[in-house]
């Protein structure tokens, strides 16, 4: 894997002659020097030998580290981000003293949840400060439900897409910021229902930059039809910019791209891919986007030798592929998630087909990264299987969901599929390729364009068993606002349209058992057909999901009344627990081995793994016993220097994700020799290990390995010790 990120930068460089000049373009927000959340000293402070600073910023961002010291010439401080991917392409920076009352700024931006000041003996740091940076939009958009999860996921995936936007759309802002196409899709999809209209220059940057046939031309499909060029089109009605980009899309698909190329890239994921299936699928929807480009732009022309190409797939797709129960051709053995998603995306598996591709692949196969997992939810949707959807993405989710970390991760469970088994530390943990903005907003609560520039839209919720959404979308016409609820004899939808809009609004008929009428601000004007009789109200129809209406700008309320059935497969995330943290900037922690370190990735970066980086406040740094994999008899303890009351202890290594403790036991003492029976054993858990216990007063506290795991080490990233409140 390591390899193949050297040559991503190196082939990136080479065939990206715009980023430059985007680059020239960029407008980038100064947000201003900004205090720390947290410091692992308190501050001024010095110490007799050199020591270290680690400071925790709210949320992943751009940020430059910024100092006030007071200390002798010559003396060299350093400093960068807790992230130690920003290593493969920004050094940690120095900086020699020259002695006296100094400030200092860090010279690049990095990009983390904190940063790390290493100080020499004898320098007094005054205070420490960061300057974030980045692109310069907003977050206008937003979507809220009843199931916390999901709100978590959206905030998430938000937070991932901007920190991937500055002079271009990068794969992620650490280990290489390359421009890929197919990471460049779902950014681009994002920016219109989470940032304002200053987020657009990136999208049509990314829409007319020049196609380069070498790099990836699977991620050139992936984005040059509904995903990518007719997304960006449906959403701004930019007809110059489609235009400019008719021809060279037409010859790539005509002339450029060759089925079977080696180098045809589509997913991460494991390596169960039906490249064979999924390339058919996505070129059969790139001529029907191209169709209505030629259309849109004067090329009518050249409709007759497209729809010919379209018919020849639609011809021969069912018998090359379709094999009774499931897609699949001659390159796998096992059905492919997602080749059965594609083709029910493409419109290539008729409804006949569906039950079966849903009972037989999409239920039981999980082979799509968290890239392609978008296009598997999108289709289990447009089946009418939105419930399996959303319990699809909480699943594979399950560990980002829960964590310290603020963005979402370039691979699922931090588990490196493509072609080993097993934890990859050098994976990006804020990737831009993570869909749940879109997913949330467009699919979910349904908001999505019918006409380029939102001149037509619908509202057609799939929420499943959630019932609450509240949705605002940004549009280029003025924000649209969907607020649903639900109860057991309601279904309200109420709408805010912008001027100049004409608004689609389905009332979702699988939603209730019965229906028995629907009124429109507090008028029926339907039951079992369609009344009228509402100004600004008109009958669309129904078909198998929906009872459509149209209604012109304004603000709306719909209620259906009838019969809904009202439960959730999953338990709602319970509310945040009311419990004290205790500080323990003075604690200190040691262990069965040695302070050490490890070689990071294949870039061979060394990473202090210190027992002390388990308790400095920051989930990027932590211990790690690197000597050999976990074994009976290890341990991990912690000084708080003074008898504290605590009745739990949170272990986290999501960093290290699989290097949980296979077994443990927790024991305290007073004087850290004497040790008693086990307050605690257990077993740990992905990620987060929450160990709970009666309520103890001690000094100190020892957790120690009782299994033993062949293939996984033991790390600690953070350490936190709580205290319950009593109750009465």
């Amino acid at each position: 894997m390591k390899k193949h990120i050297a040559s991503f930068i190196v082939l990136f460089a080479a065939l990206s002659p715009t980023s430059a000049a985007l680059a020239e373009q960029a407008a980038i927000k100064d947000y201003g020097l900004k205090e720390y959340v947290r410091v692992s000293r308190d501050l001024p402070h010095r110490e007799n030998v050199p020591w270290k600073l680690v400071c925790t910023i709210p949320y992943n961002c751009h940020f430059q580290p910024w100092i006030e010291f007071e200390g002798l010439t010559g003396k060299v401080l350093s400093f960068n981000s807790t992230n130690p991917l920003v290593l493969y392409l920004t050094p940690t920076e120095s900086y020699t003293t020259i002695g006296g009352d100094e400030i200092h700024e860090a010279k690049n931006w990095v990009s983390g949840e904190g940063a790390f000041y290493s100080i020499p003996a004898g320098v007094t740091v005054k205070s420490v400060k960061y300057r974030e940076t980045g692109y310069d939009t907003t977050l206008a958009g937003s979507f809220t439900c009843n199931d916390n999860d999901y709100n978590v996921l959206w905030q998430k995936a938000a937070r991932t897409c901007y920190l991937c936007m500055r002079d271009h759309f990068y794969d992620c802002p650490d280990r290489e910021r390359v421009g890929f196409w197919g990471d460049g899709t779902p950014e681009l999809n994002q920016c219109f229902y989470a940032f304002d209209s200053k987020s657009h220059r990136l999208c049509r940057d990314l829409v007319l930059r020049k196609l380069e046939p070498k790099f990836y031309p699977g991620q050139h499909l992936e984005f040059l039809g509904e995903y990518g060029i007719w997304f960006y089109y449906l959403q701004t009605g930019d007809l110059e910019t489609l235009r400019a980009v008719y021809d060279p899309t037409k010859e790539f698909l005509m002339e450029t791209y060759k089925f079977g190329n080696p180098r045809t890239w589509y997913d991460w994921g494991k390596e169960v891919k039906d490249i064979a299936v999924i390339e058919e699928c996505f070129y059969y929807i790139d001529l029907k986007t191209l169709r209505k480009m030629a259309l849109a732009t004067g090329h009518e022309a050249d409709i007759a030798v497209i729809d010919a190409k379209l018919k020849g797939i639609q011809n021969t797709f069912d018998s090359k592929y379709w094999k009774g129960n499931c897609y699949m051709s001659k390159q796998v053995s096992t059905p492919d998630d997602r080749a059965n998603a594609m083709a029910v995306d493409a419109g290539l598996a008729d409804r006949s087909k569906w039950e079966a591709i849903h009972e037989n692949v999409l239920t039981k196969k999980t082979y799509s990264s968290c890239f392609f997992d978008r296009w598997v939810l999108e289709a289990l949707c447009t089946m009418g299987k939105q419930e399996y959807a959303l319990l699809r993405m909480v699943n594979r989710y399950k560990t980002m969901i829960p964590c310290s970390f603020t963005t979402l991760w370039e691979h699922y469970d931090r588990w490196w599929a493509s072609r080993i088994d097993a934890f990859d530390d050098a994976s990006s943990l804020n990737h831009g390729w993570n869909p749940p903005v879109l997913i949330l907003s467009q699919t979910i609560a349904g908001v999505s364009p019918e006409t380029p520039g939102w001149a037509t839209y619908h509202v057609l919720p799939k929420e499943a068993f959630l019932t609450a959404i509240k949705v605002v979308v940004p549009t280029i016409r003025g924000k649209i606002i969907v607020d649903m609820k639900k109860t057991a004899t309601e279904y309200a939808l109420s709408l805010v349209s912008p001027l100049s809009t004409k608004a689609i609004v389905g009332m979702p008929k699988g939603s209730f058992t019965k229906l028995n009428s629907i009124e429109v601000n507090g008028a029926v004007i339907w039951k079992g057909e369609f009344r009228g009789g509402v100004n600004g109200v008109s009958w669309l129809g129904e078909d198998a999901d929906y009872i459509k209406f149209q209604v012109e700008p304004g603000t709306w309320k719909f209620v259906g009344q009838g019969v809904l059935p009202i439960g959730s497969p999953r338990p709602l995330p319970p509310p945040p627990a009311n419990e004290a943290k205790l500080e323990k900037k003075s604690w200190t922690a040691s262990a069965s081995v040695a302070d050490g370190s490890f070689l990071f990735s294949g870039a061979k970066i060394p990473v202090d793994v210190s027992a002390a980086n388990a308790i400095d406040g920051d989930h990027w740094t932590g211990w790690r016993d690197m000597t050999k994999t976990q074994y009976p008899g290890q341990w991990f303890q912690v000084d708080m220097k003074q008898a504290q009351t605590f009745d739990k202890i949170v272990l986290d290594n999501t960093w290290a994700l699989w290097d949980s403790p296979n077994k443990y036991s927790v024991s305290i003492s007073q004087d850290g020799t004497n040790w008693g029976s086990p307050v605690a054993t257990g077993s740990g858990q992905l990620g987060i290990t929450t160990i709970t216990f009666p309520r103890q007063t001690a000094r100190y506290f020892r957790i120690t390995q009782t299994g033993s795991d062949a293939k996984y080490h033991w790390s600690i990233y953070e350490i936190d010790v709580y205290c319950q409140p009593t109750k009465g």
